[in-house]
């Protein structure tokens, strides 16, 4: 991106510096023989309370489709990273676990890279970005539903 191109604070701008942490981000995900997409899983199965463990509830909170959420956890079931817990109280509901190892793996999430420089930041500017970025994630998914 060029800064001759966009003033600094213009909404192109802004979406393009925007694109490229992504990009950037997406690109820390591919490690340990994981790709971005399972890492989220990872983080998602192991922090989701015991009801939102389901391949549904994390389609849900991806933003993705119930066949890309499966295939998704089929590989980590496969690589043994997640196990399959039938619920007793509905044999019809099955919640996913994060094994040991996933645990272990997590200890070298390579988000934390991405949050170590985000922690270096002021107290002022992470709440603001946090905020800031809310609100542009929750426009984004309103254009998505809506279309």
């Amino acid at each position: 991106m060029s800064n001759s191109q966009f003033s600094p604070a213009s909404a192109q701008a802004i979406a393009e510096v925007m694109m490229h942490i992504g990009h950037i981000a997406d690109s820390l995900g591919y490690s340990r023989g994981l790709k971005p997409s399972q890492w989220t899983a990872l983080r998602y199965f192991a922090s989701a309370n015991l009801s939102q463990r389901t391949v549904s509830a994390f389609a849900d909170f991806h933003a993705t489709t119930r066949g890309a959420a499966s295939q998704t956890v089929e590989v980590l079931v496969g690589k043994g990273l997640l196990t399959r817990v039938p619920v007793p109280e509905d044999r019809r509901v099955v919640q996913l676990h994060p094994t040991d190892a996933a645990l272990d793996l997590l200890q070298h999430d390579p988000l934390q890279e991405f949050s170590a420089v985000i922690a270096g930041l002021e107290q002022d500017d992470q709440f603001h970005l946090a905020e800031t970025l809310s609100r542009v994630l929750r426009g984004l998914l309103t254009k998505r539903q809506a279309a």
